[in-house]
């Protein structure tokens, strides 16, 4: 097997087990007081958001994602493992994968603090594939350009600043991983 499939095959492994990891966490509550630094008002806004999403297909969302995402910065397609192929099962199952773990990541907004080792080790696992904040940007880019096309008019601008927000908030822990 080359090392190429072996990456891909290791990164959604990888993904399923974080975010299992992520929902376990969740489903037994949390034990420390919630620590947030996103206020209530922008969280209810995300998660009302976020429904709308799930309504729909996630895989098609995140491949619009990476659609996006190789818009506007080509040179990424390079970086993936599995190479741009919008049809190919691969870029599916990581495009599903990146959008649960969004989902996992917006079910605990308000407990930032236990989702915390995890997203520093989702940001170590990026570092052994050369993706540094530039990267990141570009990711955020792409995520919440396509919520606005698929929110449409329910994508307002304070919505949109809730999800700038957290995205930064979620990033920010990831990119401790990447050092």
């Amino acid at each position: 097997m080359d090392k190429y499939k072996l990456s891909s095959l290791l990164f959604g492994e990888y993904l399923k087990d974080l975010t299992m990891s992520i929902l376990r966490m969740f489903s037994f509550g949390s034990i420390s007081e919630p620590e947030t630094k996103l206020d209530p008002a922008s969280i209810k806004l995300i998660r009302e958001s976020w429904s709308e999403v799930e309504k729909g297909d996630l895989q098609e969302t995140g491949l619009v994602v990476f659609r996006r995402l190789f818009e506007i910065a080509p040179y990424l397609r390079d970086l993936f493992p599995f190479g741009y192929n919008p049809d190919g099962k691969d870029l599916k199952a990581h495009a599903l994968g990146v959008m649960s773990t969004v989902g996992v990541a917006v079910r605990g907004l308000d407990d930032l603090e236990s989702l915390k080792p995890k997203l520093v080790e989702l940001g170590a696992l990026h570092k052994g594939f050369e993706i540094t904040d530039k990267e990141f940007k570009h990711v955020g880019e792409a995520i919440i350009w396509t919520l606005d096309k698929g929110l449409g008019d329910q994508f307002t601008p304070e919505v949109k600043a809730a999800w700038v927000e957290a995205y930064g908030l979620i990033t920010t822990t990831m990119k401790e991983g990447l050092k």
